[in-house]
């Protein structure tokens, strides 16, 4: 049991070094699409909730340490995230690939509207930052399914070693 939590924060550590490391060289428009959300909507559909937000808040305090200007926002999104997702898939079965994608959807949006508010109040709420955030969930949404389906599929990976 404690080994699926250690394979959680160890897998959120690797996102973490893609998303600092090679990510932003994914930039588009001044966009850099964040990993992070489809690992977060991938931990809440597989784990349950409280070692869920133990790992989601401990890899958001790690990204906070790259952006200072804005330390605590990814931290507080995260856990936000987590708990919204985790009370949005509750009625659903958790095999249920529509219940995911719109998780995905969820995750993107909960991110971009508390972002939207927190650069807006901190940076004023131009037509600047409202094209970015529409850029940037749209890209960070097309971003999220593409991880979000490799992470599964990896996971649903069988190896077997037959001896001949």
């Amino acid at each position: 049991m404690i080994w699926k939590h250690i394979w959680s924060f160890i897998l959120g550590l690797i996102i973490f070094y893609l998303q600092v490391l090679i990510i932003p060289a994914l930039e588009i428009g001044g966009v850099v699409p964040l990993i992070l959300i489809p690992w977060i909507v991938y931990i809440i559909w597989t784990r349950e909730l409280n070692a869920s937000l133990v790992i989601i808040f401990l890899i958001g305090l790690l990204y906070d340490t790259t952006i200072p200007e804005t330390f605590g926002m990814y931290s507080f999104i995260f856990v936000i995230m987590g708990i919204a997702l985790d009370l949005f898939r509750q009625p659903f079965e958790s095999n249920s690939i529509i219940a995911q994608i719109l998780s995905l959807l969820l995750a993107n949006i909960i991110f971009h509207l508390i972002s939207y508010l927190i650069w807006g109040i901190s940076y004023g709420f131009t037509s600047t930052l409202i094209s970015m955030i529409i850029l940037a969930f749209f890209y960070n949404f097309a971003v999220s399914l593409v991880v979000y389906w490799i992470m599964y599929l990896i996971s649903h990976l069988r190896i077997e070693v037959k001896h001949d």
